[in-house]
């Protein structure tokens, strides 16, 4: 029988290609809410992708997530398809003036990039709390101008990252550790493969209960489908297994399935982005990594509030698959923005001045096109996103069976969610796992930390 994957951004994706890839003789069904897919965090996100900035439950998932993206990368020309390479993370550090009477007697203090990584607002560990290896001495300063090549600066800055006075970078990714791809080129690719292998999509549609037999075992899910002119129709769906990858909409759908708040419980991150072009990165960068080995590189700075910005900015270089150079500038988020019903209904919420906030942070840290007088102008403007990133109250990704649910077959109920800023990174390793727990095999990457709170489900008839 049918698995149905409630969710089509990049988890739902992973794991229906993944499947799809073992059990291609399955009928896989991907259902979503809207017209097309990408509305959210899966089109919307950075793509930044790292093998070691984890807490140790999440280490394994991510190790094996990293590996299965350049696996991938490599074997269907990534690079060229949704613009994979390899990118190296820098950290802006900042000494500020502590105020008197806070103990401090009026020092200054070392405020670093990757700082804000402990608070949640963003990526959820930070790197140099994971990875004591990585060789933070060197002190890169974004006035360095003298240059390699157009595009990199001597000390292997990048010439498009700039930054206010008193400041500098400092590397904090390990050798081979961070990648950088373009996520939605990515979802875009997976969805392909999947049509490509027989897996269906039905869009504008939601599911709205569980469907048991005379025994009490679920055998279908009963879905709504939203047709143009408003009309709508109700059918079931017969099938084995069910899988809840729905992003920060997890816990609404899981209780309207099954009546009953979900454990650990799942909050949207609301976040603004920006997409810009610069004539300062206008090629791919090269550079000798592993005893000489050359490479192309892209680059992401992590930065911390400062006069000029109160949150903490992050700008990641990266690829599109036609091969033009972009970065992607975020970190302004507003948890103040509530979870609107669908992804698409996202824009509706963007604030101007936000947008107007983080323009001008793009502004202090990515440089301009210059003319030939070196007149600094305008960054040519991509797009501007709001996207909503599902956080679990753990912290950690909830890749987990749901107990206490009987279904016809023998099948099961799943959920795969709350990755937070990380769902690019861990989503490939999370749809391969998830695969193997549909085939009765669990991997190892998959820690207890990561399951549901067990408790008795009290699942009432609805239909």
């Amino acid at each position: 029988m049918a698995l149905v994957i409630i969710g089509g951004g990049i988890i739902g994706l992973s794991i229906a290609y993944y499947h799809a890839l073992a059990r291609p003789d399955r009928q896989i069904i991907v259902i979503d809410s809207e017209s097309e897919l990408l509305k959210s965090a899966s089109g919307f996100s950075g793509g930044y992708l790292v093998r070691d900035w984890f807490s140790p439950p999440v280490l394994p998932l991510a190790e094996l997530s990293f590996k299965l993206h350049k696996q991938l990368a490599d074997t269907h020309g990534g690079r060229q398809k949704w613009g994979y390479c390899e990118s190296t993370a820098y950290s802006m550090v900042v000494e500020v003036d502590q105020a008197e009477g806070s103990g401090s007697g009026g020092a200054r203090k070392v405020v670093r990039g990757e700082d804000w990584l402990l608070h949640g607002t963003s990526r959820a560990e930070a790197a140099k709390a994971y990875v004591p290896s990585v060789a933070v001495s060197d002190t890169l300063k974004s006035d360095d101008t003298s240059s390699t090549n157009d595009v990199v600066s001597s000390n292997h800055l990048p010439k498009w990252a700039k930054a206010p006075d008193g400041t500098r970078f400092e590397r904090i990714s390990s050798e081979s550790g961070c990648a950088q791809v373009e996520p939605r080129e990515l979802c875009q690719w997976l969805e392909e493969q999947c049509r490509d292998i027989d897996v269906e999509f039905y869009l504008n549609t939601q599911p709205v209960g569980l469907v048991k037999n005379d025994r009490g075992r679920v055998h279908a899910i009963r879905v709504e489908s939203h047709k143009s002119g408003g009309n709508q129709r109700r059918y079931d769906i017969p099938c084995k297994d069910i899988i809840i990858s729905a992003g920060c909409w997890t816990p609404r759908v899981f209780k309207t399935l099954l009546q009953q708040e979900m454990s650990p419980g799942i909050r949207p991150l609301p976040g603004y982005s920006r997409v810009v072009r610069s004539r300062e990165f206008g090629s791919p960068i090269f550079e000798a990594v592993d005893g000489g080995r050359n490479v192309e590189m892209a680059h992401a700075t992590f930065c911390p509030p400062t006069p000029e910005w109160s949150y903490s900015p992050e700008c990641m270089a990266r690829y599109t698959k036609g091969g033009r150079p972009e970065i992607y500038v975020a970190g302004l988020n507003d948890e103040t923005i509530l979870l609107p019903e669908r992804a698409g209904h996202a824009r509706d919420r963007m604030e101007r001045s936000k947008l107007e906030d983080l323009k001008r942070t793009a502004e202090d840290l990515v440089r301009g096109n210059r003319n030939e007088d070196g007149v600094e102008h305008e960054l040519e403007l991509v797009r501007e996103g709001l996207c909503f990133r599902p956080v679990s109250e753990s912290g950690l990704p909830i890749i987990s069976k749901v107990d206490g649910i009987e279904f016809k077959g023998n099948g099961h109920l799943y959920v795969a969610s709350g990755h937070g800023p990380w769902g690019i990174s861990l989503s490939l390793g999370t749809g391969f796992v998830v695969s193997k727990l549909l085939e009765g095999t669990k991997h190892k990457a998959l820690t207890k930390e990561m399951e549901l709170i067990k408790r008795p489900v009290a699942l009432r008839a609805r239909l």
